[in-house]
């Protein structure tokens, strides 16, 4: 890791409260910092109700997840995972590597498409109905796609209002730009769509946000966006904000849409309604003095 580096002490927090015991419960938490270029996860810990032991697998993207369960009967569940992890100050992209021409060479091969087939095909969350893909901007291809994902999200930021509770957890792309209206997680979705109509490979991330800078989405988990530039590899967008990803955004996980990268999954033995308390702490080193 570089000297020029950010600490940040991250903090999940949920509660769960059922209205009838729980005979037996099985959760997954996919709310750990990824170790990757630019991104070392330092340590953490977990705090937890449910059971004495915490087991870490990896999910299909190779991320670390949480499993906790229990036999035991409950009522309440309480989960609270901290975590420091350092950021290098990493620079903007600037020119791309390659000539459009190689670019395109790329984006169009029969190598390429297998290769990221997972981020180039709709998914469940991804998918446009026919009636939509006329909002869609086209790539026309005399542009790098950098400049045009840089379009884009200029697009999607200009196309929606931020607004928490216009959608759920379950609205796709589709609904959530008829709405014009969405969190992180539906903007997401959008440019995800809209870059994989134009054959650009796009996959959903989840992370956190540094809370010291007011941009939209810092309170709880945020969702962004990686697409990928050949010569230049996966870049990240921000369409929530209008801004490309740098060192105040902590990644977790990525995928092809939401349900790959839900914080917490859950099943259990039990009737009637549950509450959930959740609540995320991002802050940095200097924050903190």
């Amino acid at each position: 890791m570089s000297d020029h580096h950010i600490d940040y002490n991250i903090e999940y927090y949920s509660k769960n409260t059922y209205k009838e015991t729980a005979t037996e419960g099985i959760f997954e938490f996919n709310v750990s910092p990824c170790n990757e270029e630019g991104q070392i996860l330092v340590d953490y810990k977990i705090k937890q109700t449910l059971s004495d032991s915490v087991f870490r697998q990896s999910n299909l993207f190779g991320f670390e997840i949480n499993r906790i369960r229990s036999t035991a009967k409950f009522e309440e569940f309480y989960f609270r995972y901290q975590a420091r992890v350092q950021k290098a100050r990493i620079p903007l992209p600037g020119v791309p590597a390659w000539n459009l021409e190689k670019e395109l060479e790329e984006l169009l091969s029969d190598q390429f498409f297998i290769n990221h087939h997972v981020f180039l095909c709709p998914s469940f969350y991804t998918r446009l109905p026919e009636q939509q893909l006329s909002l869609v901007p086209v790539y026309d291809k005399k542009i790098s796609p950098l400049d045009y994902l840089k379009t884009l999200n200029d697009h999607v930021h200009a196309s929606m209002k931020y607004e928490s509770n216009a959608t759920s957890v379950t609205t796709k792309a589709g609904d959530a730009l008829a709405l014009s209206k969405g969190v992180c997680q539906d903007f997401a979705h959008v440019f995800i769509a809209m870059a994989r109509y134009n054959g650009i490979p796009a996959r959903y991330v989840s992370g956190y946000l540094h809370q010291g800078i007011n941009y939209v989405g810092s309170s709880f988990m945020h969702a962004w966006v990686e697409a990928y530039v050949p010569g230049m590899g996966w870049i990240g967008f921000d369409p929530t904000n209008n801004i490309l990803v740098d060192e105040h955004f902590i990644k977790v996980s990525h995928g092809a849409d939401y349900a790959d990268c839900s914080p917490i999954k859950g099943v259990l033995r039990t009737n009637g309604d549950s509450v959930m308390a959740y609540d995320v702490k991002v802050m940095s080193q200097q924050s903190q003095q």
